[in-house]
């Protein structure tokens, strides 16, 4: 018999609506969404329900996929499907709970003020980041070879490419 893993996605997956499907469905859902929300003050059904500039925001970002990963998470699990492996991408606090390495309130609150740190030092430092979307891995290694201070980050998956480095230059490698 196979193994089965957990395999959560990372920054860069995150859209309008995630999760409100499970919310409104099940029970076990609706609780992490709710004390998610109430551990971090902040209204996670309209974070990840609704149109809003916050859900690309890095201060924002994670701890609305670590929390719709882990509502689904906790779903899967009641069901009865359990892992043999887990791993994340940008939402390794979802794999580390669902392997059981640490409680969902944990997972929650240390995202979000991992979250808070990355942004803070953005905003010093000028630091931008951006999922480039529907481009071609050589043509965007091709637009970066000539701008300085900016360089791919992460490959996420064919289609969806993070870049990282300077805001100026994130700016300037997204518009072109």
């Amino acid at each position: 018999m196979g193994k089965t893993a957990f395999i959560f996605p990372g920054q860069g997956a995150q859209k309008a609506g995630m999760g409100k499907d499970f919310y409104e469905k099940y029970d076990t859902a609706k609780d992490v969404f709710d004390s998610a929300g109430k551990w971090l003050d902040l209204d996670m059904k309209a974070l990840c329900f609704e149109e809003n500039d916050r859900l690309d925001l890095t201060e924002y970002t994670q701890a609305a996929l670590v929390t719709t990963c882990l509502a689904m998470e906790k779903v899967v699990e009641e069901m009865g499907l359990h892992p043999d492996v887990t791993a994340g991408l940008s939402c390794e606090y979802c794999a580390i709970e669902a392997a059981g390495g640490m409680e969902l309130k944990d997972a929650v609150t240390t995202v979000r003020k991992e979250e808070s740190l990355w942004s803070r030092q953005f905003r010093q430092v000028r630091e931008g980041m951006a999922a480039v979307m529907g481009m071609e891995t050589e043509k965007i290694e091709e637009v970066l070879a000539d701008i300085a201070d900016v360089s791919i980050a992460n490959y996420n998956c064919p289609g969806q490419i993070v870049i990282t480095g300077l805001a100026e230059a994130v700016e300037e490698a997204s518009e072109s």
